[in-house]
């Protein structure tokens, strides 16, 4: 029973919830563009720009999806992907806070699961647009995506497709605008709440991405040697 309570302890310790960021307002427009290859036809933009809150405002464009391995979860992970496109190399799913595939609050989310927190990318073509509090334009943030990537999954998490997350004006001169009018429109809502999420919580994502592990380890170390 001892031995359980430390585990339970432990495993309280190293999960967390990420705190919203409100960082980005003046922050680069990011983007991941999903180009056909010789194993799918997936291609299309995922862009992350500054909304006027400090969060970030999504938009998922995106074609060629396959009609019969949907729904597609899809996450940012936290390695880029390389010259030979092994989406397997971008290792694991971005998470600095130790979120969970499977969190009651959207905060308590991977930060880089955008499935969990938003949906499944669903059909052969998918469009949708969305307000994330949780990821971060800004490069001194935790939070941050740039030089990252997103995958795309199947339904049984095959990786289909992959993206480096780069500038948005990089090779990408077409696309190198903000927020159109209509984008603003149709998200306002979304903005809003995210604003109020804002106003209630916690701030402050200026330590690397790995000051957690040695913050968190060390909390779990101070309770075991409490309980032994």
């Amino acid at each position: 029973m001892k031995y359980l309570s430390i585990f339970l302890l432990a495993t309280f310790a190293l999960a967390g919830e990420a705190p919203i960021s409100t960082d980005s307002k003046y922050s680069k427009p990011l983007i991941a563009k999903f180009e056909k290859t010789s194993r799918s036809n997936i291609e299309g933009t995922i862009k992350f720009e500054p909304a006027k809150n400090g969060t970030v405002f999504v938009s998922v464009d995106l074609k060629g999806l396959p009609s019969d391995i949907g729904p597609f979860p899809y996450h940012v992970h936290e390695k880029p992907v390389p010259e030979s496109k092994n989406c397997t190399a971008t290792e694991n799913h971005f998470n600095p806070y130790n979120g969970t595939l499977r969190a009651a609050t959207p905060a308590a989310y991977e930060v880089g699961d955008l499935a969990g927190k938003h949906g499944d990318i669903t059909g052969e073509s998918h469009k949708a647009e969305y307000n994330d509090p949780y990821i971060s334009l800004n490069e001194n943030s935790r939070s941050y995506i740039g030089g990252l990537s997103i995958v795309i999954h199947a339904n049984n998490n095959t990786r289909l497709n992959c993206a480096n997350i780069t500038l948005l004006d990089e090779g990408n001169s077409t696309s190198n605008t903000t927020m159109s009018n209509s984008s603003s429109s149709s998200s306002q809502s979304s903005v809003n709440t995210s604003s109020n999420m804002a106003s209630t919580a916690a701030q402050g994502n200026n330590a690397d991405r790995a000051g957690i592990n040695g913050f968190l380890a060390a909390g779990v170390a101070g309770v075991i040697a409490a309980l032994i």
